[in-house]
C-alpha cells in the first residue's frame, strides 16, 4: 500500500490522480475528511488525523511499503518532516520519496532550499529506501492569481529578468506515481523540469499569445511586494520565505533544464503554453 501526505493539495493531489489511472489503491492522510471528497472518489483510503503526532502516523503507516512526503511551507515543516522520516524508519522496510527543489543544493540560501538540504541528508542518513524529486517553478503557481492577471493583465512578481522553468504539476504528479510504482528508483534523486527556460516577461508572452489578449510581466521593488503579503495575513516567516526565493530567482538561482521529465515520462512534458490553453477559462 502507498501512503501520500499533501493529497488535498497541488502536488499530493496530482499524484493521487496520477495513481488513480493507473488503478493503484492508495492511503491518504488528512486533516479534515470533508475536504478529502475528492480522494475518496479516486477510490483512495482515508487516515484522518494529524501530521504532528507521531502515534497516529505509527498507525497511518501499517501495511506501507511505499511513502511519498510533501508538506507545505510553514514554520514547522522541518520538524514534521523529520519525524515523518523517523516514522518511516521506525517501520523498517518503506521507500520514501520526498518532494524537494532542484534549487535544494549545498551553499544554497533559501529559507526553504536550506531546509531541503537538511531533510534530504536526514532521509539519507535514515537507512531507508529514498528518492528525491526536484522539480522547480511550478506553472500552477500562476492559478492562484488568475483572478488578478484576468483583472490588470499582469503578472506580477519581483524577479526581474531572472529565469524559470514552468514546470505542469501533472507531470511532476505522473513522474511520482511511477516512482511509487516502479522498482529501480531506489537512492536516485530526479531533477524534473519542463522544457522551456524563461524570463517572466517571456512567460507572459506565451500568455498574450495563447488567450489573445496582452498580458505583462511587472516586477515591484521586493520591499513593496513584502508589504502586500503582510497586508493579506502572510506570517513573517512566511514572508521571508516567498520573498526569498523570489529574491534568489532574480538572482539568477534557477539557471538550467533538464530532459529527464521527458525521459520518465515517454512523451514530452507540458509547455507554458499548453498550460495556458488548458486554464485559459480561469484568465479570460
Amino acid at each position: 500500500m502507498i501512503l501520500l501526505t499533501g493529497a488535498t493539495g497541488k502536488t499530493g493531489g496530482a499524484v493521487a490522480e496520477s495513481l488513480a489511472k493507473l488503478g493503484v489503491p492508495f492511503r491518504a492522510i488528512v486533516r479534515d475528511q470533508n475536504k478529502a471528497a475528492g480522494l475518496k472518489s479516486l477510490g483512495g483510503e482515508l487516515a484522518v488525523g494529524d501530521l504532528s503526532d507521531r502515534a497516529f502516523l505509527d498507525q497511518a503507516l501499517e501495511g506501507i511499503t511505499k511513502a511519498f512526503l510533501v508538506l507545505p511551507n510553514v514554520e514547522d515543516q522541518e520538524v514534521m518532516e523529520a519525524q515523518f522520516v523517523d516514522a518511516c524508519a521506525a517501520k523498517g522496510d518503506i521507500h520514501l520519496a520526498y518532494l524537494s527543489s532542484m534549487e535544494s543544493i549545498p551553499g544554497c540560501a533559501t529559507t526553504v532550499t536550506k531546509m531541503h538540504v537538511r531533510i534530504e541528508e536526514h532521509i539519507r542518513n535514515s537507512g531507508l529506501n529514498y528518492t528525491m524529486i526536484r522539480p522547480t517553478f511550478f506553472m500552477q503557481l500562476f492559478i492562484g492569481s488568475a483572478a488578478k492577471i484576468k483583472e490588470t493583465g499582469n503578472i506580477v512578481m519581483p524577479t526581474a529578468d531572472g529565469t524559470v522553468v514552468p514546470t505542469d504539476i501533472r507531470d511532476v504528479g505522473d513522474v511520482i506515481a511511477k516512482v511509487l510504482t516502479e522498482d529501480g528508483h531506489e537512492s536516485q534523486s530526479y531533477d524534473i523540469t519542463g522544457p522551456e527556460l524563461l524570463t517572466l516577461g517571456e512567460v507572459a508572452a506565451r500568455f498574450s499569445k495563447v488567450l489573445g489578449k496582452e498580458i505583462k510581466h511587472v516586477s515591484p521593488p521586493m520591499s513593496a511586494y513584502s508589504d502586500v503579503l503582510r497586508k493579506v495575513g502572510f506570517p513573517e516567516w512566511r514572508v521571508e520565505a516567498v520573498t526569498g526565493e523570489l529574491g534568489g530567482i532574480a538572482a539568477g538561482m534557477i539557471d538550467h533544464k533538464t530532459d529527464l521529465m521527458d525521459e520518465m515520462l515517454g512523451r514530452p512534458a507540458r509547455r507554458i503554453d499548453d498550460f495556458v490553453a488548458d486554464y485559459a477559462h480561469l484568465f479570460k
